[in-house]
């Protein structure tokens, strides 16, 4: 009986820690407002940096990202496969076929990693040790602030913990073992290497996404990892007054319009009138990081005066709160903002 009772005790407070996992305190201002109206803008979604059977170290076929982006309703895939670009012939409104390339120097030393599209560069695994980006950073350049693969491997050791529990889950639902990875994901220590490293470039979110198992016969087709469940995880949202229609206007709009990186299917809206104005689509925790510090803000609709230079806002959702500690925090959205220096014409989210 002691036995059976140690165990239950164990296995509840195994459940409590991965259930409530991470806890942190905040000192955080309560929003109370109400848009007073909606910005008139135009929503894409979109993800980069995934690898298909044109890699050779992924498994996934061109149909499989086609019928994945369309199931989770994915308005444009920048595929990277290394060094080609063979998904350009698999006809697809969704598809953009990217390589993605290693930048060495004359003895064969990696210097960084590229995502290649035409004319844009999107800098890759920028924090990872053996693609870490050892060149200044072109302005034109996007910046792959999270990367989804780093970011949860990373993290083997809590990985590890929560397995056993993760997997009693998944017999249940997959959804909400992809809920629980989320918070896996430290978007503030990215956030927090990219303002102590003075970079100034917009970000993005890349998925890096190689399919490692993949067995397909009559009526069953089985992906490892499936691109579903990292579409599910995290993608991009382009927020543009002007209207994309064809792939030329997505790339141009991507260097010009605001980028979200969103761990919610439904998008975050940003704009700037008089004050920076945020709408979630859930109530979270708003954190503002910058150079001089950060701020924390709790509501459904936050805002905000903005400051000189570049700042970055990430957002929290939470499932309980005792007092300043916040249990269970998953992140819900990430972007850059920045301000010119003298005040006098500030950018907006939209540049034309």
């Amino acid at each position: 009986m002691t036995f059976f009772l140690s165990l239950f005790l164990f296995l509840l407070v195994y459940f409590l820690l991965i259930e409530f996992y991470p806890v942190r305190r905040f000192k955080a201002r309560s929003f109370n407002l109400f848009p007073q109206r909606l910005p008139e803008l135009y929503v894409y979604s979109f993800q980069t940096h995934l690898h298909s059977q044109f890699s050779y170290d992924s498994l996934g076929k061109p149909e499989d990202i086609i019928k994945s982006a369309q199931e989770e309703g994915i308005d444009y895939v920048m595929t990277t496969d290394h060094d080609n670009d063979h998904m350009k012939f698999f006809a697809a409104k969704e598809i953009l076929a990217g390589t993605e390339r290693k930048v060495q120097d004359e003895k064969g030393k990696i210097l960084g990693d590229l995502l290649v599209f035409e004319d844009l560069r999107i800098i890759a695994h920028p924090f990872k040790e053996r693609y870490k980006w050892r060149l200044s950073v072109p302005k034109d350049h996007l910046f792959e602030l999270i990367d989804l693969k780093d970011a949860i491997l990373e993290r083997k050791k809590l990985l590890f913990f929560m397995a056993f529990g993760l997997l009693i889950k998944a017999i249940f639902s997959i959804r909400l073992v992809l809920e629980d990875l989320k918070r896996l994901i430290d978007i503030e220590k990215y956030a927090r290497l990219y303002i102590e490293k003075g970079i100034d470039n917009q970000v993005v979110g890349g998925l890096d996404h190689h399919v490692k198992v993949y067995v397909r016969e009559v009526g069953i087709r089985f992906l490892f990892p499936n691109y579903r469940h990292s579409f599910k995880l995290m993608r991009n949202f382009l927020l543009s007054e002007d209207k994309v229609e064809t792939k030329e206007d997505f790339l141009r709009n991507l260097k010009r319009g605001s980028i979200v990186i969103s761990f919610e299917e439904k998008p975050t809206l940003c704009w700037k009138e008089e004050l920076l104005k945020i709408l979630p689509p859930k109530v979270c925790l708003l954190v503002i990081l910058s150079k001089e510090g950060r701020e924390v803000f709790q509501g459904s609709y936050f805002e905000v005066e903005t400051k000189p230079g570049v700042s970055l806002y990430l957002g929290y959702t939470y499932k309980l709160r005792i007092g300043s500690f916040y249990l269970g925090l998953k992140p819900l959205f990430l972007f850059r903002w920045k301000e010119v220096e003298d005040g006098k014409d500030a950018l907006r989210v939209f540049q034309k």
